[in-house]
């Protein structure tokens, strides 16, 4: 099939058509042990500094031998993470995390940040083919989980989160292919201008 018959077929597709079941979307998630925003944050809320043990912790699925995405970082990383310039001084920290910087390599700390997204894109599929109007919407939850242990025993904790991801996009090009000359668009234009 020649790009002047694929063009010519993408033009006669009706503009009014709604394609969200047809144009392409993707999906990605954090492999881990929350399948959800709300279990991510009750297993936080359950960790208790200075009672919470690495032990119990594998209980929550919690393990750096077996949490998929579960990061470990050392007293070094620790530092970097808490103190990113020079203008944030030891003494400015939290006594918690003060004192799993001095314990040094009993310092360990677990780093995870679970979500689960998806990205659809929507409206007319002729209009979106062809370059003139791009609809995109985004749907999800992410979250970010720092446990600091000293001597298997968890001294601090840190969270955020977005809770509810809903964001939409809305590209607009007049001028459609003619805007942005790359990739399909461009080569059946190409194809459909004769060669001197």
């Amino acid at each position: 099939m020649s790009r002047r018959v694929i063009l010519a077929a993408l033009a006669a597709l009706p503009l009014a058509a709604c394609a969200s079941d047809i144009l392409p979307s993707t999906s990605r998630e954090t492999s881990g042990p929350f399948p959800s925003y709300e279990i991510a944050e009750t297993a936080y809320k359950i960790i208790q500094p200075g009672v919470t043990t690495s032990a119990k912790l594998r209980e929550y699925g919690i393990d750096p031998k077996t949490t998929p995405n579960l990061r470990v970082i050392n007293y070094v990383e620790v530092m970097r993470v808490f103190m990113p310039t020079d203008s944030v001084q030891l003494k400015d920290l939290d006594p918690a995390v003060q004192g799993c910087i001095g314990a040094r390599n009993a310092c360990v700390g677990y780093v995870m940040a679970p979500g689960a997204s998806g990205t659809q894109r929507t409206g007319h599929i002729s209009l979106d083919v062809l370059g003139f109007q791009r609809k995109t919407e985004e749907t999800g939850w992410a979250a970010s989980m720092l446990v600091l242990l000293v001597d298997d025993v968890v001294v601090y904790k840190l969270w955020s989160g977005t809770p509810q991801i809903d964001e939409k996009r809305d590209e607009t090009n007049p001028l459609g292919p003619a805007q942005d000359l790359s990739g399909t668009a461009k080569d059946a234009i190409d194809g459909a201008i004769p060669k001197p």
